[in-house]
């Protein structure tokens, strides 16, 4: 058995084994909820510190849990348990792949190949006794910023999309489902092996990749989709290629910011995920002057804002065991920021959409804490919205619209106890789908929303709320500027569709 070198690359010609190995890990049953099931609901939150302890939830021998065991702990196991575990492959044939080695007469995997979702994802596995701490080309599989960029991407069939950074190549398959052909960049030749791993292990065929920064690899040409969950972390270094983009302060992101509308085709869409820096009270200022003639329309969503400790802290964690050196860091990372006048480090999504020959658009919202929902529908809403609403005069041209109530849409009410009943603290329209939003509302325009069905004007809608609501002809002037205003930011939020 020829073993293959630690953490080297995979070897993609072995396109039928690849395929074999899918279906060995399915068969196996390792999926997400099997490895949630036998190691806890927060098991892909876990660290190589919890490994130990996981290890000592598998007891049985069964294969999903020597897949667990194998692919997302990375703890070597004996030949003849992977073999049974994945036959009818053997061992053999996984060396010879790449993805696992040879050690101590064991095996052990080279990657950490997750299940996520409907896919399996490789990327670097756990560093171990023998790691000297996480690698510069380290790949990570699916995280966070990933999610959420994936739930903001819009997810309409078009030619051609373009992803920065692709990493382990989530962001690529996920588009090349409803896009003709994908083109796949990234600086780290292990991230572009791993990607395409990952695009043929889950059955994609129709992505390019290709090795180089940012723009560079596709100069002159133009796509319909671009994605980037690229390098944008605000940083003096250049230790990390996941992490440290190389550019000066957030000339990073700027220059991503200011590039990507090139690339995009008229009506194309770009979702990319940034870091900027806070200096004053103004926190959208940065990333809109960026988009000066840039032609598009815009969205910026404000993540996560940092105060400057905390931003050195959150991306040198790893230093964290040793005192002094993590301590000279925090110094050195808080001078930079210091120097650069920078209050605080934001982090967000923009989402553009190129419209030239028109005047575009830009708007700034708080993202909302919560999970990562699919908000491809509820993004399109409040980009057709906007587009409507920059074409008025006045709101009054509303009246004669018959808006719809999204789907997925209800009133929470907060109550309190007296006068020998409920009193109405508080009411709040939340939107279930998309990005979550919450708006408050009194009980007089709440009274508006169940007319809006999409066959009522909002003139008639507002004319059966105020009856309903007992208003008489002295408040009728106060009840309609109160819908008014209801009913635009329900449209700018995506609370109403116009269709």
């Amino acid at each position: 058995m020829a073993p293959a070198a630690a953490g080297g690359p995979i070897s993609l010609d072995r396109t039928e084994t690849i395929g074999r190995l899918r279906t060995a890990l399915v068969t196996a049953g390792y999926t997400g909820d099997a490895v949630r099931e036998l190691l806890g609901e927060d098991a892909y939150q876990g660290r190589a510190r919890d490994v130990p302890v996981h290890l000592r939830r598998l007891r049985t021998g069964k294969p999903v849990e020597t897949a667990i065991r194998v692919f997302f702990l990375g703890a070597p196991v004996p030949e003849d348990e992977l073999t049974r575990a994945l036959a009818p492959l053997d061992a053999d044939e996984l060396v010879e792949l790449g993805v696992v080695e040879p050690v101590g007469g064991d095996l052990r995997a080279t990657v950490r190949l997750v299940p996520h979702m409907d896919l399996f994802l490789a990327g670097n596995r756990y560093p171990d006794e023998t790691s000297a701490g996480t690698p510069a080309d380290y790949v990570a599989t699916a995280t966070a910023p990933s999610a959420i960029l994936a739930s903001l991407t819009v997810r309409k069939p078009v030619g051609s999309a373009l992803d920065i950074g692709t990493g382990s190549g989530i962001q690529a398959i996920w588009a090349a489902r409803h896009c003709e052909r994908v083109v796949a960049v990234d600086v780290n030749p292990r991230a572009l092996n791993l990607a395409a791993f990952n695009a043929r292990l889950n059955g994609i065929a129709n992505i390019e990749f290709r090795e180089g920064s940012l723009f560079e690899p596709v100069n002159g040409e133009r796509f319909d989709l671009v994605l980037c969950n690229a390098p944008y972390v605000i940083s003096p270094d250049t230790r990390y290629e996941f992490r440290d983009g190389g550019a000066a302060s957030d000339g990073f992101s700027e220059r991503l910011v200011r590039e990507a509308p090139q690339h995009l085709e008229d009506g194309g869409f770009a979702h990319l995920l940034i870091e900027w820096l806070l200096q004053g009270n103004d926190w959208e200022a940065r990333p809109r002057s960026w988009l000066e003639n840039s032609e598009c329309d815009a969205w910026l969503l404000q993540g996560i804002e940092r105060d400057l400790v905390t931003h050195s802290a959150v991306w040198n964690e790893e230093e964290a065991g040793d005192a002094v050196a993590y301590s000279k860091t925090l110094d050195r990372w808080l001078d930079y920021l210091r120097d650069l006048e920078a209050d605080a480090v934001v982090e967000g999504a923009l989402i553009l959409r190129r419209r030239p020959g028109v005047t575009n658009w830009f708007r700034a919202d708080r993202m909302p804490r919560g999970g990562s929902e699919p908000a491809s529908g509820h993004v399109l809403r409040v980009f057709d919205a906007h587009d409507y609403l920059t074409g008025l005069d006045n709101d009054e041209a509303l009246l004669d619209e018959a808006p719809r109530i999204a789907d997925n849409v209800h009133v929470e009410q907060e109550l309190s106890i007296g006068n020998g009943g409920y009193i109405v603290e508080s009411m709040t329209l939340v939107l279930d789908e998309g990005l979550g939003f919450r708006a408050g509302i009194d009980q007089n325009t709440a009274s508006l929303v169940p007319y809006l069905d999409g066959t009522t004007t909002l003139r008639q809608a507002i004319e059966q709320a105020a009856h309903a609501r007992g208003v008489d002809d002295v408040d009728i002037r106060a009840f309609r500027s109160g819908a008014l205003a209801l009913a635009r930011t329900m449209l700018e939020l995506g609370f109403l569709s116009r269709n």
